[in-house]
């Protein structure tokens, strides 16, 4: 897949499942927003597939 494809790819991840996230929302009104970034990235199984994808871009100079 070309970088703009996997762009767009975590674009509409973010926009379909992370916007409006009751549990990240949550989390970041009682423990701040550190805790909830590591939760997305550590534990929450969209945040994983975002990590998957982001691996897969490739670095053009």
């Amino acid at each position: 897949m070309k970088n703009t494809q996997l762009i767009n790819k975590i674009d509409e991840l973010l926009d379909t499942y992370c916007d409006g996230c009751f549990v990240r929302k949550q989390l970041r009104k009682e423990s701040g927003k550190t805790i909830a970034y590591r939760f997305c990235l550590e534990q929450c199984t969209v945040g994983e597939n975002i990590k998957q994808i982001g691996s897969q871009l490739k670095c053009s100079k």
